[in-house]
Parts: C-alpha cells; structure tokens; sequence
C-alpha cells in the first residue's frame, strides 16, 4: 500500500474581489474520487482530534478558516507536523498514517475530502494495533 503525507499549495484565482480555489477530484490535488466531505469546528481549547490510523480512506484536509496542526506518524516510525494556517495549503493523507489534529484555533474550520463513505472498520484507533500493523508488514 502506498503511504503518502503530503502538504500540497492549492492554486487559487483572483483579483480585487477576492480569491476563489476549486477543488475537483482525481486529479493532481484530489487524486480520488470524493464520496464523503465533513469539518471539524468549535474546538474545545486544548482537544486533541483523530488519534486513529485508515486502512484504505485517502483525505486531504484543509482548515478553511483559522489554523490547525496535523500530527502525523508512518508506518516506518517517521513523525512530522503540519500547520494548516491558510485555506491555499492541504495536507494529502493516503495509507496507514496515524494522525492527530491539534492546536486548533478559536475560530478553525477544518475542511476533510474523503474518498470513502464512512466506514467504522477502516479505522485502526488503537495506536498498538496500528504499531503492530505497520511494523509486521501486514498494511505495507
């Protein structure tokens, strides 16, 4: 399974009006097929989100509004950190990545492409088990 973190510049359109940036899926930006959307608003101070590892979900995640920080773990013990502080930067999350999200601000807003519907058994929300997986070859 290929594993990817990627922080991605989302190429936007405008002029004195404002600033418009669209999304379309399978492409360079979104290489999946959207089948679900959700965010994450109103975050108590100090809430760490996510915690948990995919299966199979690809995401990319944007905090439209606000910052946030991605946490990010692979399966090789690998660890980097993304701060999402402006709504032209995405983070791509594809294979067995344990993510937390955290730091958010008061007014965060964070935005999640999806390419699956939600699917309980996709989630891997116990990191020994997700240590385990990545580390017996079993989710490479």
């Amino acid at each position: 399974m290929n594993v990817v973190v990627k922080e991605l510049q989302l190429p936007w359109h405008g002029d004195e009006r404002g600033k418009l940036i669209a999304l379309e899926a399978l492409t360079d930006l979104v290489p999946f097929e959207v089948k679900r959307v959700y965010y994450i608003f109103d975050t108590t101070p100090g809430t760490v989100r996510g915690k948990h590892a995919h299966k199979v979900l690809k995401q990319l995640l944007i905090c439209v509004s606000g910052a946030c920080t991605i946490e990010c773990e692979m399966p090789d013990g690998t660890k980097s950190e993304h701060r999402l502080d402006w709504p032209d930067r995405g983070l791509l999350i594809e294979g067995l990545v344990w993510r937390q999200m955290k730091e958010f601000s008061k007014d965060a807003v964070l935005l999640v492409l999806a390419s699956e519907h939600y699917d309980e058994s996709d989630y891997i929300r116990s990191y020994d088990e997700f240590r385990r997986l990545s580390g017996s070859g079993e989710m490479k």
